[in-house]
């Protein structure tokens, strides 16, 4: 495995992959991933996502009114 001057993982190529192509297999792509996450987890992310939008958004909106009343 090689490493960059600042310690982190340099992920090299698969040249000669069982599909024809570069990353283009399950073999390939599973080399490269870095992490899995389980359905709970993604669920988890999607609900945190969500709610992280509905308050930007409604920070936007009361910015946006806020400068109407000026």
């Amino acid at each position: 495995m090689k490493y960059d001057t600042a310690g982190n993982k340099i992920v090299e190529m698969i040249y000669n992959c069982g599909c024809g192509l570069t990353c283009g297999c399950e073999r390939c792509n599973f080399s490269l991933q870095i992490g899995y996450i389980s359905d709970e987890e993604a669920e988890k992310m999607k609900g945190e996502l969500d709610d992280w939008k509905r308050i930007f958004d409604d920070d936007c909106n009361k910015r946006f009114l806020k400068k109407l009343k000026k």
